[in-house]
């Protein structure tokens, strides 16, 4: 049975290595020593805005690369241990939201934060200009993750609902 059909939790383990390898690439540009990329340890130790910045970032570690491990596990255990099948459209519909929200909210408050950072810290701008700055990624980051919840929802009720295949 298990080779006739592909299994969701491999594809959620996937979801897991392509966020391990972002994290990994977020990492890399965020250490090199040349510019732009040699701005944002100083907006990171600034604080304010390079809180969203390393908010972002720790979000997408534990969300994207935890999150996805951790919601492939529950799968194998569902579906190789239980021998349950979540339905397909609603576990493809729960993935594709829930990967695209946690990455793009995550996203979203990393750049946000170090366009912020960049113009308190370097550009020594206002206030009122940094948060005019920071502003337009509100409503975004926040469909992002509203994106993310749903697909979330849609993951439990898959997981919950999921029935055991008929021996017909």
């Amino acid at each position: 049975m298990a080779n006739q059909e592909a299994l969701w939790y491999r594809r959620f383990r996937a979801a897991a290595y392509a966020s391990i390898v972002g994290l990994m690439g977020l990492t890399f540009i965020i250490v090199l020593p040349f510019r732009p990329f040699s701005y944002l340890p100083p907006i990171i130790v600034g604080g304010g805005p390079g809180e969203w910045l390393v908010l972002g970032y720790l979000l997408y570690a534990v969300l994207g690369s935890c999150g996805f491990g951790a919601l492939s596990a529950l799968l194998f255990a569902l579906e190789t241990h239980e021998g349950r099948r979540p339905d397909a459209r609603m576990m493809a519909a729960a993935l594709v939201l829930l990967f695209i929200g946690v990455t793009a909210a995550c996203a979203l408050l990393m750049l946000a934060g170090a366009m912020g950072g960049y113009s308190i810290t370097i550009e020594g701008a206002t206030t009122q200009a940094t948060e005019s700055t920071m502003a337009p990624y509100v409503y975004p980051v926040s469909l992002a993750a509203l994106a993310a919840v749903l697909g979330a929802g849609l993951l439990v009720v898959g997981m919950t609902n999921a029935k055991a295949p008929s021996n017909e």
